[in-house]
């Protein structure tokens, strides 16, 4: 039986003795108080437990520090906001092409219709989820087109403005298999199974980095696997771990080739590992050894 946990609380000056005691070097302890007063332990000790030689009773490796810590943490807060900005270009993108190549097969209103989904009950749930956020959107467009017009919903092309990531990931599932949604995956050179799998993926990681959680040696529950052929270049190395940072980062810089041919993604990315010399990209990344020399992220 699992034993009660007895909670209790310690100040911020108990907090320092107690990590000192278990081996942490503090050396200045008015900066550490006022990082321990903006950002909690209980967030801090993610960063704090890979300088742990013995997790069971909190001693700490000689030499670690607790600037080495925050020096993880002011990493995976820059990965973060690194990979957001990466995704939101695919997110845009994704939108736009399920709206250009589904208006252009049908009309603005082809998802309100069954035919184009894999079963009545996967689009009925997909049509209470859209409504839900339509009609929580304060999006000008769509905030001007309900004050219009009568219609349920707007074009898609309004719509999917306002619809979640999630949403959007859940309505190029549920799509019947057909023309519409092979041209959607043919442009971005992966089959349609494929570009499955990433959008799941990044839905899962562009939530982790919305929330700020710590993403830099998680293991991700939703894998990124490597595709089975694409039109473009991919990473040479096969063996990657789908659940590792590694896959997010590989998935990403290959949709952006894509949308934006001549982007930077591999330079910031590289330079930001670079920058801290206390992050170990293999094995809490996923990133192999020589993964610089790989073609798909030489930096020219």
């Amino acid at each position: 039986m699992k034993p009660e946990f007895k909670g209790y609380y310690l100040p911020i000056g108990d907090l320092i003795v107690l990590l000192r005691s278990q081996g942490l070097v503090i050396e200045d302890e008015a900066r550490a108080r006022n990082i321990l007063a903006n950002v909690s332990y209980a967030r801090l000790k993610s960063y704090l437990i890979p300088l742990m030689e013995d997790r069971g009773s909190h001693r700490f490796r000689p030499g670690a520090t607790f600037e080495q810590a925050y020096a993880l943490y002011g990493f995976d807060r820059r990965l973060r906001e690194l990979l957001f900005h990466e995704m939101e270009k695919f997110e845009i993108s994704l939108r736009t092409h399920i709206s250009y190549v589904t208006s252009e097969s049908d009309s603005g209103y082809w998802f309100t219709k069954a035919e184009y989904f894999r079963s009545a009950h996967a689009h009925d749930r997909l049509l209470k989820k859209i409504y839900s956020e339509i009609n929580r959107s304060d999006n000008d467009s769509i905030v001007r087109f309900r004050e219009k017009y009568s219609n349920d919903f707007p074009p898609c092309w309004l719509t999917l403005e306002a619809t979640s990531m999630g949403t959007l990931s859940i309505l190029y599932e549920d799509m019947r298999p057909g023309p519409m949604k092979k041209r959607i995956s043919d442009y971005y050179g992966v089959n349609e199974e494929t570009l499955i799998s990433w959008i799941q993926h990044l839905v899962y990681v562009r939530n982790y980095c919305a929330h700020h959680n710590r993403l830099w040696n998680k293991h991700l529950s939703v894998p990124g696997p490597y595709p089975d052929n694409s039109r473009g270049a991919f990473a040479i190395d096969r063996g990657y771990d789908p659940r590792s940072i590694y896959a997010t980062c590989c998935i990403l810089k290959y949709l952006v080739n894509v949308i934006k041919p001549d982007n930077n993604f591999a330079v910031r990315l590289r330079n930001l590992i670079d920058s801290f010399t206390i992050v170990s990209t293999a094995p809490e990344m996923g990133f192999p050894s020589g993964w610089k020399d790989d073609p798909f992220w030489r930096v020219w």
